[in-house]
């Protein structure tokens, strides 16, 4: 087994200057919102509704038009959640004209928030004007009173579950949180959606299984679902095998990092796997919390890591999670996340703070190998990234305007798009 106190770069186990404030300050949850967005109303008050700039190629996707007021009242099927920083103006405008444009897809809307702190004190001059200026003409800043710091993640995770509980329930099918260097491809997510929803509304019907899913419980099974889906159960004390691959499983294993940085990985990034048994899932579906999931994880315990946990802060692996670039919500499990949320201590590293949320909600992870399989390199050839990759992290701008723009014009000079994308990805993966 892994010994969580080994290693000669550790350092004591008393917190940072930078730990200490996080613990002073990790009691206040409520801070004054300076920015709302418009983007869970079904009727905007502006009848002209602005989906951010155009583009030269039109996708498959409608885009709203000014004079049609019928799509303002469309359901929203998913909120796009960015988080990003008030400096990273040109990564929110690379986002707006490429992934994150707001659209319908039969009948069922697509909406974006960007969600910010304060890159400077309110009371500093000039303070975030440019941010001003994006809120009015776009509507998608959601934006809050406190001052951005990389252990500020967590608060502002917490802050949005608040805001959407309140203005969004009502009006939000599900949730992609990301960061703002992701590259989604979104219309391949509402497909996924809607074919959940659709499986759903069966079993209402009478139809007891979706898709052929088994539910993992306690590490007895799992829940096989589109694509290599799998669900990791959240049950307490029970144990927990990493999954390494479709249809296999393996004890222990090595460590390595992992995509949101918060610990050692023990876990995996692979796919669909079989443990001991399963059990079929009937009854309602399991609330959606979804990505790439990591398990058997423990903290960072290199002090000048900036993900570093002292081990005054936490003992032990955490629990399952999902990796903090992008992963899928539905409203429920958010809803869940939300209400257990009061019982668990804001910790300075985010991903790893909605694992122990879920584990206290008892909510499953659900791992997808189509989320951050592999990240973004300007040297691979944009056909790398086809067909089954939902969620791409590590792209700067110009690296996402490149991809969007070779998706849009040249998509059809990759040989053979319909092969699957991550078989690719293992083929050019090192070792």
């Amino acid at each position: 087994t892994y010994d969580d106190n080994q290693g000669s770069l550790n350092v004591p186990q008393s917190p940072s200057a930078l730990h200490q404030v996080f613990l002073h300050f990790r009691h206040v949850r409520s801070y004054p919102l300076l920015r709302r967005p418009r983007c869970c109303l079904l009727h905007p008050p502006n009848s002209k509704f602005n989906p951010g700039p155009s583009h030269p190629r039109p996708n498959p996707w409608s885009l709203y038009p000014d004079s049609n007021h019928d799509i303002e009242a469309s359901p929203i099927l998913l909120l796009l959640a960015i988080k990003s920083h008030p400096a990273n103006s040109d990564r929110r405008a690379a986002i707006r004209a490429t992934w994150g444009r707001e659209r319908e897809w039969r009948g069922q809307g697509v909406r974006r928030v960007f969600l910010l702190g304060l890159g400077r004190d309110r009371g500093e001059e000039g303070g975030d004007p440019d941010v001003g200026e994006e809120s009015e003409r776009y509507g998608d800043i959601l934006q809050w009173e406190f001052r951005e710091s990389f252990f500020n993640v967590t608060l502002k995770e917490v802050l949005f579950w608040n805001w959407f509980h309140q203005e969004c329930s009502t009006t939000v099918l599900y949730i992609l949180k990301g960061d703002d260097d992701v590259y989604v491809d979104v219309e391949r997510v509402v497909g996924f959606l809607q074919n959940r929803e659709t499986g759903m509304r069966r079993e209402e019907e009478g139809e007891t299984e979706i898709g052929g899913e088994t539910l993992i419980r306690g590490g007895r099974g799992m829940r096989r679902g589109q694509k290599g889906e799998t669900e990791i159960g959240m049950r307490r004390g029970t144990e927990m095998k990493r999954v390494i691959g479709p249809g296999a499983t393996r004890e222990g294993g090595t460590e390595g990092g992992t995509e949101g940085g918060a610990g050692r990985d023990r876990g995996t990034e692979g796919g669909a796997g079989r443990d001991r048994g399963t059990e079929r899932g009937t009854g309602s579906p399991q609330p959606l919390y979804m990505g790439r999931i990591f398990v058997e994880t423990y903290p960072v315990r290199i002090w000048w890591n900036k993900y570093y946990v002292p081990y005054s802060l936490y003992l032990g692996p955490y629990p399952p999670y999902a990796g903090g670039g992008g992963y899928l919500l539905s409203r429920d499990a958010l809803s869940l996340l939300l209400h257990a949320s009061t019982r668990v201590p804001l910790f300075p590293i985010d991903d790893a703070y909605v694992g122990m949320v879920a584990q206290a909600a008892n909510l499953s992870a659900r791992n997808h190998p189509g989320f951050m399989p592999v990240e973004y390199s300007p040297f691979r050839h944009p056909c790398h990234y086809l067909n089954s990759i939902m969620v791409l992290h590590k792209l700067l701008p110009t690296d996402l305007l490149h991809l969007w723009s070779f998706l849009q014009t040249q998509v059809h000079s990759c040989r053979d798009s319909a092969q699957d994308g991550l078989t690719l990805a293992r083929a050019n993966s090192p070792g």
